[in-house]
């Protein structure tokens, strides 16, 4: 639902934008995808995942860093800022800076809203 797949920056699954292979680990973890997944599907950098996520899973933790792609066939982009928003629960409405890297530092920091809203929900009751 929160997947934009005309959106971000596609390129080639074996080379980055600039022309260089993808490392080694990268290609074993989207090939593990395929082969379990299909054509469609997410895999994280930064972690321990070997073979990615199905895309009706939950995301999993949103970190400060780019840190998700989607592959689409021989394609994969990263997730989009807007996504990433979605994911997280955040409203439409919501001000971001518009430069990528901070927007993305500043998801990765956030509290989810609907877990925020529980805490202060909690510390109003106590009171």
């Amino acid at each position: 639902e929160i997947l934009d797949f005309s959106a971000g920056s596609w390129s080639a699954v074996a080379h980055n934008r600039q022309g260089r292979a993808r490392a080694a680990g990268t290609m074993a973890q989207i090939e593990a995808g395929r082969k379990r997944f299909g054509d469609r599907f997410l895999i994280a950098y930064y972690g321990n995942e070997k073979a990615g996520r199905d895309l009706s899973s939950p995301i999993g933790t949103i970190t400060t860093r780019d840190r998700f792609a989607l592959i689409r066939g021989d394609e994969m982009r990263m997730l989009t800022v807007e996504e990433y928003r979605l994911a997280m629960g955040f409203p439409q409405d919501y001000k971001l800076t518009g430069v990528r890297t901070k927007d993305i530092h500043l998801l990765g920091n956030a509290v989810v809203p609907a877990v925020a809203a529980g805490v202060i929900r909690q510390i109003q009751d106590a009171s």
